[in-house]
């Protein structure tokens, strides 16, 4: 399920909870565990109905997890959460659902997070694993993506690939929307994945890929290489994904070069820098807004990778396009 799922009446918590366990069970989760994913989903959006009257949830197993993980975002723009550790208690919920508060949909979770308040509405974000968690080398990194909304395939496409000596991420936007820019984006990841100089060299990987697909429908991408523990960032890009780095609050917007995959063959504009501690990346295609202020509310830069492109993917998606975002954090702690 790569679709927003409108919640605007009660018909939407059915929606929900079987969007959750059909994903789960065709990936053959344990039944409690679907259980579990279940409950939450209903929870979840009870109290989106009940608090705000309305919002959007999205539920889905990140490629790179090959179906042993699955994400769930719940987003509304209510009132917010006035006395959080009242709503942690058990039993403090909606009284149309089993009555669990935020405490047990943590507990259920294999992570969580929570942004709330008068001005930003609240998002919720839980991740659910059949296993324990991978180690993150001190990056944290996640994409989501979400489909046109008239469309059931997405134009949108990443590569999240995390090893002990780096992390590498493509994220790319095949042109148009529907079955041919799935088809365009799946070409492109294809290509990056099989890439000679794929964990090594974004420039390189840009010209080998360019250079195999003259004259296909093309798509516009972004390359980052993370070198672990260096923590030494490499960077191609070619057309209009958007990447910027947030150090300190200060935002910085890296250049791209016009064009497409698809056209000549080019390195793309490459730039490398070094990193540090608790740096954010974030990159986004076109179907997002442009993240300006109005779009990162205080507090939200210091939440997870998850809830944060969570968050900017509900509030900044134009609703015309397919929409994708990465999000990546240095650890506070990385050495």
């Amino acid at each position: 399920m790569r679709q927003w799922v409108e919640v605007q009446d009660q018909s939407a918590i059915a929606v929900v909870r079987r969007a959750a366990r059909s994903l789960a069970a065709r990936h053959d989760w344990p039944k409690l565990r679907i259980d579990e994913l279940a409950i939450v989903a209903t929870e979840a959006t009870t109290n989106i109905l009940r608090y705000a009257e309305q919002g959007r949830v999205l539920i889905d197993a990140p490629a790179e997890g090959k179906g042993d993980v699955i994400l769930m975002i719940f987003t509304d723009r209510g009132p917010g959460i006035s006395d959080m550790d009242h709503m942690f208690q058990d039993g403090m919920s909606s009284g149309d659902s089993a009555g669990l508060g935020l405490g047990a949909i943590r507990r259920l979770s294999s992570a969580f997070d929570i942004f709330s308040g008068p001005e930003v509405g609240t998002t919720i974000v839980c991740s659910f694993a059949k296993d324990p968690p991978r180690p993150s080398h001190g990056v944290e990194a996640v994409a989501l993506r979400v489909c046109h909304p008239n469309e059931d395939q997405c134009g949108d496409d990443y590569l999240l690939r995390q090893t002990p000596n780096a992390t590498d991420i493509l994220l790319c936007d095949g042109l148009g929307h529907g079955p041919e820019a799935a088809a365009a984006s799946l070409e492109v990841t294809d290509a990056v994945s099989q890439s000679r100089s794929f964990n090594s060299e974004p420039g390189a990987v840009m010209y080998e890929v360019t250079e195999q697909l003259i004259g296909k429908r093309g798509a516009v991408a972004a390359l980052v290489h993370i070198a672990h523990p260096q923590m030494e960032l490499r960077y191609a890009a070619l057309g209009n994904i958007a990447t910027l780095r947030v150090r300190d609050g200060e935002i910085k917007r890296l250049p791209v070069r016009d064009g497409r995959i698809g056209a000549r063959a080019t390195r793309g504009y490459e730039e490398s820098f070094d990193l540090v501690p608790n740096d954010l990346l974030i990159l986004h295609s076109d179907g997002l807004k442009t993240l300006r202020d109005s779009y990162l509310p205080q507090g939200l830069l210091w939440k997870s990778p998850l809830l944060i492109a969570g968050f900017l993917l509900d509030r900044a998606f134009r609703g015309r396009d397919d929409a994708s975002i990465a999000v990546i954090r240095i650890a506070r702690d990385a050495d």
